[in-house]
């Protein structure tokens, strides 16, 4: 059975879970900083528009489409650095 596409969109709420497990290893602040740093390459170096972020702009309406693509970018990039992370740990240590 084939799953509808609306059934498979990642809620931002799910995302950031999602990440807080990835990252449960971390201190809450070093998650932040983590989190921080994939919002600034988001906004800064793919222009995306800060009123377009859904965790950042909660009063926009029309929205959902940027935020299931801005979810799951938020996600890829999450492990993409959670990976890295770990690879430069068991290199150094």
């Amino acid at each position: 059975m084939r799953k509808k596409l609306n059934d498979m969109k990642v809620t931002t709420d799910e995302a950031t879970q999602v990440i807080n497990i990835m990252f449960s290893r971390l201190s809450a602040t070093e998650r932040n900083r983590i989190l921080n740093m994939i919002d600034y390459f988001v906004l800064k170096h793919l222009k995306v528009p800060e009123k377009d972020v859904p965790w950042f702009n909660k009063q926009k309406k029309n929205f959902k489409d940027h935020a299931n693509v801005l979810d799951l970018m938020r996600l890829s990039y999450a492990k993409l650095l959670n990976s890295c992370e770990k690879n430069f740990r068991n290199n150094v240590h």
